[in-house]
This record gives C-alpha cells, structure tokens and sequence, in this order.
C-alpha cells in the first residue's frame, strides 16, 4: 500500500487562501491581523450582537467591553491563521501578540522603555523577514555530538567547518577549542549575535573566526562540514546549495530540521531533549 502525503495546498479549505496570500509569513501574519480587525469591524453590529452575546453574557463579558472585543479577535486570528495553514508557532504568535498590546497598554510603561525594546529586537532578529530564520541557540549536548561527527570524519587530518547562522558563537567556539588544528568558522546575519560571538572570540584563545553577513553569498566548496541550526522554511534551499557546491565525501549537518523528503545518512540524538541531528554526506 502506498501513502499519500497531503500538501498544504493540497487541501481545499486552505488552497485558495494561500494563492491569495504573499509568500513570506511575516506578511501573512501582518495581512491576517488587518483582515480579523476589518472584519470584527464590519460585524459590528447586528451579527456579533445576535450569534455571540449569548454566549458573551454568559461568560460575564459585557458585549461593548475591549476583552470582547480582543477574545473575538483572538478567535478570528486563529480561525485565518489555521486557512492559511500557517506553522502553529505562527498561531501562538497571533494569540499571544493583541494579548501583549492590550497588556502593554494597561501597564502604561514610558516610550523610552519600548524604543529600547524595538532596538534590541531588530538588533537581533535582523533581516528575519528575508532569511526566514529566528534565533536559535543550541544546546551543550548538541556541541558534543557535533565534536564526535568531526572526530569520526576527520581521519586524522584537519577540517574547514562552517556553522551558518552561527548566533553567538556557541558551538563554533566549542569545536574550535576541541579541535585546535581545524578551520571553523561562523557567518550570522543579525548584528547583535554576531558582534557578540566576535567579542567571545577575541577572548576565546582559539582561531575562530565570525563573519556578519549572509551565507547564501558564500561559496561552500572547500568545506568539509557545513553545520546549520536554521528553519523548516529554508531547508530546502540550503540543500540545494550544499548539493551544488560542496564536494562529494562532505558533510552537511542540521540540527533539528530534517532537509524534506532527503533520507539522512545518519541521525544522531545528542541527549533526550535535545534537538536530533541529521547528517548528510555529500556525494
């Protein structure tokens, strides 16, 4: 018997929805909250007053109160966010985000206080919008696993290893410190993370070295290992580069996010709640 695996676009209640959609999610996610607003606004009348104040009245909300208002959203955030088969991380995001404008209101904390705020996010989250990748740092097992791949690849001779989105450091300094005679190196994209690894490194007492920039502009071919802590989203085209660039016998190693429909070559799990490895040779 054979399974049938269903794209999103594959099912009918999202199909049409995603087709009107833009591309990136943070335009989703932006595009959905415009739309629940609109259309609680629309609504606002006899419809909202006949189907939910009920229901409303019986929960002990009164209908013209801002928590009607912001649960109904909430509902219609999710319900939109759901057609458009958006990640559920995604969907937390849209509960959780009128929840904290409304919390931060009532809090009333001074502009100084969110400009700050602001700095540091964008700061750190740079250019997720185009990479498509947040934050993420690994885990001490995940540093240990990665120092055994290499010591079982090396063969007793050096290797160039490149960490990509490389945040503060952490496993590239680790690596650096095991294996003293390999090349490693990191590239990050988002300012704040990597002016952070590059003050570790000057610190370090290795020859780490951490690049600000995107790895998409660099040429993967005199690598031996390419490790990645990315996303779902960007799997894909990473395996496609690696593919076209790295030389047979190489490694491409991800933490956590499996490329699709690629069998690894092997996958590792570093501890019980760390994130699993997937190794790839090349070739």
């Amino acid at each position: 018997m054979h399974s049938v695996k269903l794209s999103a676009e594959a099912l009918p209640s999202q199909a049409w929805m995603q087709r009107l959609l833009p591309k990136r999610l943070w335009a989703q996610a932006l595009l959905i909250q415009c739309v629940s607003m609109l259309l609680l606004t629309s609504l606002a009348g006899s419809v909202i007053n006949s189907v939910f104040a009920f229901e409303l009245h019986s929960l002990g909300i009164p209908l013209d109160s801002l928590w009607c208002w912001l649960l109904l959203h909430i509902c219609m955030v999710s319900l939109l966010a759901k057609l458009a088969g958006m990640p559920v991380w995604w969907r937390w995001i849209h509960v959780i985000f009128p929840l904290a404008v409304v919390f931060m209101q009532q809090v009333a904390l001074p502009a100084g206080v969110y400009f700050a705020g602001f700095i540091m996010t964008l700061a750190l989250y740079w250019s997720v919008y185009n990479t498509r990748v947040p934050f993420y740092p690994s885990f001490p097992s995940t540093w240990r696993a990665m120092h055994r791949i290499l010591e079982q690849h090396a063969d007793d001779h050096s290797l160039k290893v490149l960490d990509i989105g490389s945040g503060i450091g952490d496993i590239a300094m680790f690596l650096a410190k095991q294996r003293i005679h390999d090349d490693v190196s990191g590239i990050e994209i988002a300012p704040l993370p990597w002016a952070i690894s590059a003050v570790r490194a000057i610190f370090s007492g290795t020859s780490v070295k951490f690049t600000l920039g995107d790895y998409r502009q660099l040429d993967f071919a005199e690598l031996d290992v390419v490790f990645a802590y990315l996303s779902p989203a960007v799997m894909n085209d990473v395996w496609q580069k690696v593919q076209q660039e790295m030389q047979p016998g190489s490694l491409f190693v991800s933490s956590e996010f499996p490329v699709p429909d690629v069998h690894a070559s092997r996958i590792i799990y570093p501890a019980v709640n760390a994130p699993a490895l997937y190794v790839y040779q090349i070739g």
